[in-house]
């Protein structure tokens, strides 16, 4: 158990599966604490040694990030600038919101360790992860 588990709000899971860290939100509405747990859990899903991709699942999720929430993904990203980062899958369930982080990814030179898919996690995901 992580020290940031009693703080996710209960729309965040997470688990891992095949070197898979695989996060799920189905709320985006949450609290700024949550929000601050919810980077620590990518932090951790960076950090693990026996990781090797990310999958986050927002298909079922509801509303939509606030700007405290961006910011704590931006100071995510920053902190494993200077890395080797995992690749990284957002699974989204809208083509235009697939559009807006591809495009988010492409503008900071991360199209290679991260990619929206407006699908399930699939054989494409898998591809992604094995270029």
């Amino acid at each position: 158990m992580y020290s940031f588990d009693s703080k996710l709000p209960k729309s965040t899971t997470y688990w891992k599966e095949d070197g898979i860290f695989f996060i799920k939100h189905t709320n985006f509405m949450v609290s700024s604490q949550e929000i601050l747990a919810i980077g620590e859990l990518l932090k951790e899903a960076h950090r693990d040694k026996n990781t090797t991709a990310i999958v986050i699942n927002n298909r079922e999720a509801k509303g939509a990030w606030t700007q405290e929430a961006n910011q704590v993904w931006l100071e995510v990203t920053a902190e494993f600038d200077y890395i080797m980062p995992k690749k990284v899958a957002t699974l989204t369930n809208d083509a235009i919101a697939t559009m807006q982080i591809n495009r988010l990814t492409r503008s900071h030179g991360a199209e290679k360790m991260s990619r929206a898919f407006c699908n399930d996690y699939d054989e494409s995901v898998k591809a992604f992860f094995n270029e």
